[in-house]
């Protein structure tokens, strides 16, 4: 007698059939998820290369700029003249899928964050109470409340200076031991204005209003303001040099009332009776100049639909003599 072999053969057959779908539905899931990640660094490699690309266009720029901080500094009292045309606006470039814009701006004009300590020698970094108040009439100036704005400079002046003893208001290295992921002062000067925002009083909102008016340099002392580029923006910062004494409005008058070519010396602006009736000490008279030696530069970049931002702060020594002192690149905010 003969067995059938045919339902042994259908049910090989249909495995079979089964199996190969199965390998077809695992190859074709491969190849969508290699597809899928082919696509990603495809596209990862189109947006490093549209960031290498934006980077050399902003270095350009920034070296075009620093060009023309040096050739101008040739002659200071051209260059630093109220209706100079590098302080008037922007300058914007078309590029290839995209626009560049650059800005140069005078560097001096802004609140010197490490001015708030004197150096002692020795690497001795010591609070200076007068500067510490002419940072908390700023930040009111700009609509900082007062209590805030106390704190904030105690807790700056603490940050930077070498002792451990907190001032009144402050907080030195226990104010911020406790605190979830805890940390210490840094006990010397700022690297960045941004340093800041690691201050136990202040906040990213607080920060957006004063950023425009502070910057870090290196040098434990104020900057002296030059009156000659000062903007209508800058308008707190005479309020914060003058303690109070001189309000928005004096101070806008002041700006708006400047020769053309800008005031020949610094004698020439003390002579103003506005500033003269305050009786200026020779504290006072060393914050207010015309001479320029911190210059920032700010470019903006377009590419293909991604916004890149290169800042740069490059100080002038005399002559020709351009140094840069920090850089920095990302994305734009």
């Amino acid at each position: 007698m003969t067995l059938d072999a045919s339902p042994f053969a259908h049910r090989e057959s249909g495995a079979s059939l089964v199996s190969a779908l199965l390998l077809v539905a695992v190859m074709a899931s491969m190849s969508m998820m290699l597809a899928g990640e082919l696509r990603v660094a495809m596209r990862r490699s189109a947006n490093m290369d549209g960031r290498d690309q934006a980077y050399w266009y902003a270095l350009g720029a920034r070296e075009y700029a620093s060009g023309l901080i040096a050739n101008a500094m040739r002659e200071p009292a051209t260059a630093l003249r109220p209706d100079a045309g590098w302080l008037q606006s922007a300058r914007e470039f078309p590029i290839e899928r995209g626009v560049l814009t650059g800005r140069i701006a005078d560097g001096n004009n802004c609140f010197n964050i490490n001015g708030l300590v004197v150096d002692e020698g020795q690497g001795l970094l010591v609070a200076d109470a007068t500067q510490r108040g002419r940072f908390e009439r700023l930040m009111s100036a700009l609509g900082v409340p007062a209590t805030e704005a106390g704190r904030i400079a105690a807790e700056a002046s603490d940050w930077i200076d070498s002792d451990n003893r907190p001032l009144p208001g402050g907080g030195e290295d226990e104010r911020y031991a406790g605190l979830a992921t805890p940390y210490r002062t840094g006990n010397t000067l700022m690297a960045e204005s941004g340093e800041l925002l690691a201050l136990a009083s202040m906040t990213p909102t607080l920060y957006r209003l004063i950023e425009p008016h502070v910057c870090a340099r290196p040098v434990a002392a104020p900057l002296p303001l030059n009156i000659n580029t000062m903007t209508g923006d800058d308008w707190p910062l005479l309020v914060a040099v003058f303690d109070g004494a001189l309000g928005r409005v004096a101070v806008e008058g002041i700006l708006l009332s400047r020769p053309a070519a800008g005031f020949a010396n610094a004698e020439a602006f003390w002579t103003l009776e506005p500033v003269q009736a305050l009786t200026p000490d020779a504290s006072l008279r060393e914050a207010v100049g015309v001479d320029t030696r911190y210059f920032d530069v700010t470019v903006d970049v377009l590419h293909d639909g991604q916004s890149y931002r290169l800042e740069a702060v490059f100080e002038w020594r005399g002559g020709t003599t351009l140094h840069r002192l920090t850089q920095r690149y990302g994305y734009a905010q």
